[in-house]
């Protein structure tokens, strides 16, 4: 990792007033939607929060791989899975959770084009500055960049974190003053100990 790198856990009533934030803005906006698209797979919260605010019944997905775990960007973006309805002359809403670089919603905008959806937006939990592609609908913005560990990821990140540091087999305690120390992120030992318990999945 690199020296400056630091990290937040985003848990989930952030994420639900996030959510509620980006539906009065779309409200406010009088737009209507037929669909909302979530990103797969960080996006599927938010979005399922958004459809229940705006009464949208549709929700579907795409998937596109950009990151895996623990903050490691792929090197290429990939669609693995495309929507699978008809997006023809629809209103179409694309949801995810964080806007970082720009790239996967970039890709999931080309996508929806090419599905002939007739109007689209996007809307973001969070967003950062650095990102290419500004999002229509944020529910925060982000100044300084910060890896953002949303709850639904949270083993994922942390045992990816805590494998690049050789910190797999260390205690709680011990975990706790290393991810504090070195990415100022704060996790409770309850937290430790669920990632701890799971991390067999990751490592088979």
């Amino acid at each position: 990792m690199k020296k400056d790198f630091t990290a937040r856990i985003v848990g989930l009533p952030e994420v639900y007033e996030m959510a509620y934030v980006i539906s009065q803005k779309v409200t406010e906006s009088n737009l209507k939607f037929d669909v909302i698209v979530g990103i797969a797979r960080g996006g599927f919260p938010p979005a399922r929060f958004v459809c229940d605010f705006l009464n949208i019944k549709t929700l579907t997905s795409v998937q596109i791989r950009h990151y895996t775990g623990g903050a490691k960007e792929k090197k290429d973006i990939e669609i693995t899975d495309a929507v699978g309805i008809d997006l023809q002359d629809k209103n179409v809403l694309i949801v995810d959770d964080v806007n970082d670089s720009g790239k996967t919603l970039t890709a999931a905008v080309n996508h929806i084009k090419a599905k002939g959806a007739s109007e689209f937006k996007t809307a973001v939990l969070h967003e950062k500055d650095n990102t290419s592609l500004k999002a229509d609908f944020v529910g925060g913005y982000l100044d300084d960049w910060k890896w953002l560990i949303y709850q639904w990821a949270a083993t994922e990140d942390l045992v990816e974190f805590l494998q690049g540091d050789d910190m797999l087999t260390a205690g709680q305690q011990e975990i706790r003053s290393h991810l504090e120390d070195t990415y100022e992120l704060e996790v409770s030992g309850e937290l430790i100990e669920k990632v701890m318990a799971m991390k067999g999945n990751y490592l088979r």
